[in-house]
């Protein structure tokens, strides 16, 4: 055989082992006969919020606390077995039923895997909803300003404001400034950008110099509020509008990609049952003696 073909095929038989080895459970944590392994811990958290199962597994301390929660639960199952507890009807009941409803979702995942709409009924619905209803998507008038904070009700405060509006009417660079002497910790980073807001969002007095100001660019005189003194450029005001279906197009589409899966889960699970009998003697029985007052 030729040696390169050996050397490949040796390789190749290598990267296989390689890849059985990876794919044994690494056990985390022993106590006894009960094991914990990396799959349990990925299993426990397949139902978690996107990002949480990675944040999990990648911090030391969360992945102990996670497995040391297994492991106890699995004593506790092995506890109720041996105690009996596990053979009592209503405990087997229980138990059925928790395995039905798993069961069931994992089904009906399944099915929305296999009955995705496609992008032209999803846009299409998506677009219906939004002409529909028009009032959904009203905003009111906003304005977006960048601010300078200077904290404290001193001579030394003003004096400090004061000094920061002149340099910014003699040409200074508001966000540099902003982040370089903003109190304001939170959007000094951002160079003082507070973004756009609707009215009401901040103090009064900072809404009332806000209100004053009309021009891209345009810097106030110090504002005095219970935080300390203000310096505040306008940057835009924008007046009440209707959102356009292209700036809330993402949040339509997922909302009609989940209407439309419910919609044809609604169908199917109906179809499931379109010849069930129903026991309606039984089922009048059974209300009735639920609305019974309890005894005492």
């Amino acid at each position: 055989m030729n040696m390169y073909r050996q050397m490949g095929l040796v390789a190749a038989g290598l990267c296989l082992t390689a890849s059985v080895f990876a794919a044994q459970p690494v056990v985390l944590l022993e106590s006894g006969n009960v094991k914990v392994t990396d799959a349990d811990v990925r299993a426990e958290l397949s139902g978690a919020p996107a990002g949480v199962a990675d944040r999990t597994l990648a911090n030391p301390e969360a992945l102990t606390r996670l497995a040391k929660a297994i492991a106890s639960r699995r004593m506790l199952v092995q506890q109720a077995q041996q105690s009996g507890l596990a053979n009592k009807p209503e405990i087997k009941t229980q138990l059925r039923i928790n395995e039905e409803r798993l069961l069931s979702e994992a089904r009906m995942e399944q099915f929305d895997n296999e009955h995705k709409p496609d992008a032209k009924a999803i846009d299409d619905y998506a677009r219906s909803a939004y002409k529909s209803n028009p009032k959904a998507f009203e905003v009111p008038a906003d304005t977006h300003v960048r601010h300078i904070l200077v904290e404290g009700d001193t001579s030394e405060a003003k004096a400090k404001a004061d000094k920061l509006v002149a340099e910014l009417k003699a040409g200074a660079d508001f966000e540099k400034l902003a982040k370089e002497q903003s109190d304001d910790k939170g959007s000094a980073e951002n160079g003082g950008d507070l973004g756009f807001a609707p009215a009401g969002r901040f103090v009064p007095e900072f809404e009332k110099a806000m209100k004053g100001l009309t021009k891209k660019g345009e810097i106030s005189a110090p504002v005095k509020t219970q935080f300390g003194w203000h310096v505040i450029q306008f940057v835009e005001r924008r007046p009440a509008r209707v959102l356009p279906y292209e700036e809330v197009a993402e949040r339509m589409r997922g909302e009609a990609t989940k209407r439309l899966l419910n919609r044809k889960r609604l169908e199917y699970s109906n179809e499931l049952i379109k010849d069930a009998k129903l026991h309606e003697d039984a089922i009048k029985s059974v209300a009735a003696t639920a609305a019974q007052p309890a005894k005492k």
